[in-house]
């Protein structure tokens, strides 16, 4: 059986949806932001455990030194650790130097806190578009061997890449580019691989598009937030109809849908999957 990409973006609810929403501020709380990360990471820790899977968590890099003993506790749970860039701000609006600054210190602090070398990168809201290419020169000089940033579409408002190579692949720099999960029906390529997709799709369309990759030898790159799976997600109030379905819609059964989807099919961490498949080759500690 083919396996997957399991990825968890580690990042409160708040800070998530911040930039989309500014309305969000009001209810930024930075204590209980804490809490919520801790519980709900530690949430997906015991359903990895129970299903016997590792994945791979794209840390904000903030947390390794606000909450270190959590990075710490996901690594020695045996799950590969990799880096959100420092805080939750799409690439977009911060300059080249600011950038390499912030996305050093993130991976320096994760590699510290770890234990381990820190692989691959992905950037907030998939925010390495056609504006930001530049980026992916950053990360090969900060010394990463992959990224998952790219989302293969054309259809959303912040991010998203039309032409982009929907499949794992080498970039010119010698990055390797691990795109998100996505599907051609009909001439359209569309979104599967997680987040906001996986908790409105219905389940079966989501099996059904994992299996159809797998079927060509395409791993998928699936990823999900710990706030989706709970038990703890701020209920803010000042958002339209819209916003509050978009942000909380099947949060509450995030569990028993991500449940089903580990049974069905094979998952794994990154730089496994990229190792099994000759693109990498890992060590084990920094």
């Amino acid at each position: 059986m083919l396996t997957n990409c399991l990825s968890i973006d580690v990042e409160g609810f708040i800070e998530s949806n911040l930039e989309s929403c500014p309305a969000f501020a009001e209810d930024l709380d930075k204590t209980r932001e804490h809490y919520e990360i801790e519980k709900n990471t530690q949430t997906v820790l015991n359903i990895l455990a129970e299903s016997e899977i590792s994945a791979t968590f794209f840390f904000v890099g903030r947390l390794a030194r606000e909450i270190p003993h959590l990075v710490r506790e996901v690594a020695s749970a045996g799950h590969e650790i990799a880096c959100h860039s420092y805080e939750h701000l799409r690439i977009c609006g911060i300059p080249r130097d600011q950038f390499k600054q912030k996305v050093k210190s993130a991976k320096n602090r994760l590699e510290d806190v770890s234990g381990k070398r820190v692989y691959g990168f992905r950037a907030p809201e998939f925010s390495i578009t056609q504006a930001s290419l530049w980026a992916l020169d950053v990360l090969e000089e900060l010394g990463f061997a992959y990224d998952s940033s790219i989302y293969p579409i054309a259809m959303h408002d912040v991010y998203g890449m039309k032409d982009a190579n929907p499949v794992v692949h080498i970039l010119p720099n010698g990055l390797i580019e691990w795109p998100l999960a996505s599907i051609d029906f009909l001439g359209v390529r569309f979104p599967f691989g997680g987040g906001g997709y996986f908790r409105l799709y219905p389940l079966r369309l989501t099996k059904l598009c994992i299996w159809a990759a797998n079927r060509k030898r395409q791993p998928c790159m699936f990823y999900i937030h710990p706030y989706e799976l709970g038990p703890i997600i701020p209920k803010v109030t000042n958002i339209s109809p819209y916003r509050r379905f978009r942000h909380y819609f099947h949060c509450a059964a995030g569990v028993s849908r991500l449940r089903y989807l580990l049974r069905a099919f094979s998952f794994g961490p990154a730089t496994e999957i990229l190792t099994s498949m000759g693109f990498l080759q890992v060590e084990s500690s920094v």
